[in-house]
């Protein structure tokens, strides 16, 4: 569509609204909510993100709320920094507490917001969600995805070499996230017992 102007044709781009993902849609929705916990306004976001060297104009930071803009990782790295979050808090839930299940695109949903979380953080692989994956697959994708954790660089061999020791820790720790422990109640209980040298 367009029209010519002095022997020059003028492209005329129709309006429409821009399709957005679930992730685009929580992050949105994330930006409004930590933005109205920050006690700051649209413009105070502009105004961050100016001073972080990548402008977004105050209309800007009110599409993407509206879900009118896309949201490309320069603005969600920018955004996070002006917001002062992680990049993650802006992609997903609020609360990992949550049971129901997390897109992350029109086909793929991680189980629960803790599973979604744990994945982002490189401590959980999503997949094969229908069977267990092998130790080397998890020790692997948890080292490629946390280059700045190198405990987990000898992680295989560890394991391998505690193996027995370690079984029943990973069945107390299956029957206690079945009586509905999290997993992260059950790794802070061991950091405390740790810590007071009890049993």
């Amino acid at each position: 569509m367009g029209f010519v102007k002095n022997g020059c044709t003028i492209a005329i781009m129709a309006s429409r609204r821009v399709e957005i993902g679930p992730v685009g849609q929580r992050v949105a929705k994330n930006v409004t909510e930590v933005r109205d916990m920050r006690r700051m306004d649209q413009k105070d976001v502009a105004k961050k993100a100016e001073e972080y060297g990548r402008p977004l104009a105050t209309s800007a930071v009110s599409k993407i709320e509206q879900r009118d803009r896309r949201v490309d990782v320069d603005d969600l790295v920018t955004l996070a920094l002006a917001l002062d979050v992680a990049p993650n808090r802006l992609l997903l839930p609020g609360d990992a507490g949550t049971d129901h299940r997390v897109e992350l695109t029109p086909n793929v949903s991680a189980p629960t917001a803790d599973a979604a979380w744990r994945w982002a953080c490189g401590e959980y692989q999503l997949f094969p969600l229908d069977r267990p994956t092998p130790l080397a697959d998890v020790a692997r994708f948890m080292r490629v995805s946390r280059p700045h954790d190198r405990r987990d660089a000898d992680l295989v061999d560890t394991v391998e070499r505690h193996r027995d020791v370690l079984a029943p820790i990973a069945k107390a720790v299956r029957a206690a996230e079945a009586e509905g422990v999290r997993l992260k109640t059950i790794i802070d209980y061991l950091r405390f017992t740790d810590a007071l040298n009890e049993e």
